[in-house]
């Protein structure tokens, strides 16, 4: 009877065995899921341009105004003078294309005085109307017209060589001839002087402006043999003279 007990036993613990075992699962395929962006229509784009600096480079940035005053021809060349006026000896030119300096103005404030271009160190005066400015005029001084001065003389004879036979008979007059330049307007003290006559009358002759005067006058000589000098002194605005001759033959 124990053996037909245990075979029943056997199958029926196979069987719970067999429902433990792993079944073969087939693999599983998974189809991808596309995701598709679609642009809003109400994305907005941005409007300001963006900003560009430009590289840095080598140019000088533009020299800062001059304050010096200045003058320059305005349209033709000018002349630079001794003093503010026509009346004054040009001393210098400013011509097209040149400045020059202000270093003051005319009590009238028609002329300025500038640095004289052509002679550095040296001031002349350019009229006001005919040059234009430029710089800080605001502290441009008053300056005061120079003292004009005699700038040359000379003297002589209109006969040279007078002949007096035996140094008897008589003797004609001649003309001594003289001359006065000035370099501005000014007052003129003078007078001829001789060897054998001594000083004449001291004379006063208003220059009004520059530039040269004739002067004369007869004088007749002491007969004696010899050779004489003649000459005209200027007393003022400065002292200054100039002396000729003339002889006297006794054949």
């Amino acid at each position: 009877m124990r053996p037909q007990v245990l075979f029943p036993a056997l199958v029926l613990i196979l069987a719970m065995l067999a429902c433990n075992f792993p079944v073969a699962t087939p693999p599983v395929t998974e189809t991808p899921t596309l995701f598709l962006i679609t642009p809003s229509a109400t994305l907005a784009l941005p409007t300001t341009a963006p900003t560009f600096t430009p590289a840095p480079t080598n140019t000088a940035p533009p020299p800062p105004t001059s304050t010096v005053p200045i003058a320059s021809p305005n349209g033709v060349n000018v002349n630079c003078r001794l003093g503010p006026g026509t009346s004054w000896v040009p001393l210098s030119a400013l011509v097209v294309g040149q400045t020059a300096q202000i270093t003051g103005r005319s009590t009238d404030g028609t002329w300025w005085l500038v640095n004289d271009p052509l002679n550095p160190g040296r001031g002349c005066w350019v009229a006001a109307s005919v040059v234009t400015t430029g710089g800080n005029l605001s502290g441009i001084g008053v300056v005061q017209s120079p003292t004009a001065t005699v700038t040359n003389v000379t003297v002589g004879t209109d006969t040279k060589v007078i002949s007096v036979a035996g140094c008897t008979g008589p003797i004609q007059p001649i003309k001594i001839n003289g001359t006065i330049e000035t370099n501005g307007p000014t007052e003129v003290r003078w007078r001829f002087e001789t060897q054998q006559g001594g000083a004449m009358p001291t004379q006063t002759t208003m220059f009004d402006t520059f530039g040269g005067m004739d002067f004369s006058v007869d004088y007749t000589p002491t007969v004696a043999a010899g050779t004489y000098w003649v000459r005209l002194v200027v007393l003022s605005p400065n002292s200054t003279q100039a002396e000729g001759s003339y002889r006297i033959d006794c054949p």
